[in-house]
């Protein structure tokens, strides 16, 4: 039985010991952020849709694709004679049997300036028991007349369709969306790192938080230690003992609620990171510290229009909303055009000629014999108007809603741009302040904690007021924190409103971590 029990004891170790082992997550703000690029839900398909779009414009292209065509045919007709036809005496069995063999190829392409070009070549091969030739002259049943022909054509469009930026309207317009499509996946993987940033703040001041309680449940004891040393010595009343270890009990119960708003900051750390719960719990102790005011290139009297003109020239869903603006603008041109009757304009040249013979020089030479040569030269105008119009009508009026729709989206934008920078910027001011003054009262609780420490020792005080200065500590240093976490979100708030919370390259995103610790450079915050 002992030997037994040695074996669980053992496997229990070595189980505890591989959980341990396993890999912490560094939580790191810069890496946690790069990793969401991989696990984030919102950024992957973020990045999908770019992908979708730059489909789209493969799409639009392949109007101007080289387009190959060809066509085969073989045929076998068989025709009973009329009594009356002359041809029933040289023709056995008064059937005239004839055999066709017809080949033609050639390629077609949609010009990018709206033209349409078609260059192809023919070949027909037919022969027939007939003993005579077109100029009844004698010849051998199953005599093969070779046919051959090149022919070239290009269309001009007249109104509709005429010109490059209407030929290209489309395409054009999709080069935009796809750009439209990467400044918004920009914006997006910036707005995710903003919330990263939010999260690991929230879960940075959870974990001091956490450890300001335990620092003022350490003090508490510490009181308890000296008072019960006091009531030892008859200097304090031992009804002092039940008062602190209330005031001890009440704290303890403070520090279990800070451990689960640590906990529950860690989950949702890695919940916007995009992390598994198992991932999220392996998330390791937070590596970097608040940013400082002495760091962040934060001045006083910076001017706000400095950032608003940055915002507009950095942020990714004003130039996406911009991009946009412009497809649609390039999208209503072709349906103004589209309205316009269709009249076209068409040049040919043909080049052919003929031979006789079964063999295969015969049919070479029908593209190339003098006798029989056809050179053919035209042009045709074909004109082609619906009377009603009413499709072309009812895009134009769809196409004119949507650009103006889309221009008050983009009015809107740069009308928020200004409210949320200076919002952001008198929410810094603001934090800037608070933290100043949170530093200030946290230092000044703690020498007057530390002077009181003293005087209950010497039997100068009373517990109550030893007791009510060291909360007024715990609540000054939790203060003094959360104006830490304000200042820290303040400067993240700004850099996502003006758009240089993250950079984009043409191998991908850029995070630098000053982008979470100093506001946006301008000529104001040079230092």
């Amino acid at each position: 039985m002992t030997y037994l029990r040695y074996i669980m004891i053992l496997a229990m170790t070595v189980h505890a010991a591989d959980v341990c082992s396993q890999s912490r997550i560094k939580a790191d703000l810069v890496q946690i952020a790069y990793g969401a690029f991989s696990k984030n839900p919102n950024i992957i398909r973020s990045s999908y849709a770019v992908q979708n779009v730059a489909s789209d414009l493969q799409i639009q292209r392949s109007v101007f694709d080289l387009n190959s065509f060809s066509e085969l045919l073989l045929r076998a007709d068989q025709y009973s004679l009329l009594e009356a036809d002359p041809r029933r005496s040289y023709i056995e069995k008064n059937r005239l049997n004839t055999n066709i063999l017809n080949f033609s190829a050639g390629v077609r392409k949609k010009i990018r300036n709206g033209q349409i070009a078609e260059f192809g070549v023919n070949y027909g091969f037919t022969n027939n028991n007939y003993p005579f030739n077109n100029f009844n002259q004698p010849v051998n049943t199953y005599l093969g007349n070779n046919k051959s022909a090149l022919n070239f054509s290009l269309i001009q469009p007249l109104v509709r369709g005429r010109g490059r930026n209407i030929a290209t309207a489309l395409e054009q317009s999709y080069v935009l969306y796809v750009e439209n499509a990467k400044s918004n996946n920009e914006y997006v993987n910036s707005y995710e790192l903003w919330q990263i940033g939010t999260a690991y703040w929230n879960y940075y001041t959870a974990f001091k938080s956490l450890d300001i309680y335990r620092q003022s449940e350490a003090r508490i004891r510490s009181v308890l230690s000296v008072t019960k040393d006091l009531v030892e010595g008859d200097k304090k009343p031992a009804g002092d003992l039940i008062q602190i270890k209330a005031d001890l009990a009440s704290q303890e119960r403070l520090t279990i609620a800070a451990e689960q708003e640590l906990y529950a900051a860690k989950i949702q750390l890695g919940k916007i990171a995009g992390l598994s719960s198992e991932e999220s719990l392996l998330l390791d102790i937070p590596e970097n510290d608040y940013p400082t005011i002495s760091q962040s290139l934060y001045k006083k009297g910076i001017d706000q229009a400095d950032f608003i003109r940055i915002a507009k020239e950095e942020r990714a869903d004003l130039r996406a909303a911009r991009q946009g603006n412009e497809a649609l603008r390039q999208q209503y041109q072709l349906a103004e055009n589209n309205v316009k009757p269709q009249l076209d304009l068409t040049g040919f040249f043909s080049y052919g000629s003929v031979s006789t013979g079964n063999g295969a020089n015969d049919m070479l030479s029908s593209f190339a014999n003098n006798q029989g040569k056809t050179i053919g030269t035209g042009a045709k105008l074909t004109f082609t108007f619906p009377v009603n119009n009413n499709l072309a009508k009812g895009n134009l009026i769809k196409s004119y809603v949507t650009l103006n729709d889309q221009g008050v989206i983009l009015n809107n934008i740069e009308r928020t741009i200004a409210l949320e920078v200076g919002n952001d910027l008198n929410y810094l001011n603001n934090s800037v302040s608070n933290l100043e003054k949170a530093e200030e009262i946290t230092n000044y609780n703690r020498e007057v904690f530390n002077n009181e420490q003293l005087r209950f020792k010497s039997g100068l005080t009373t517990l109550l007021s030893l007791i009510l200065f060291q909360e007024r500590l715990t609540a000054a240093q939790l203060s003094q924190l959360q104006a830490y976490r304000q200042f820290a979100t303040a400067i993240i708030n700004l850099r996502h409103d003006t758009g240089t919370l993250i950079d984009a390259d043409n191998k991908g995103f850029i995070i630098d971590q000053n982008a979470f610790y100093t506001i946006p450079e301008t000529s104001n915050t040079k230092r």
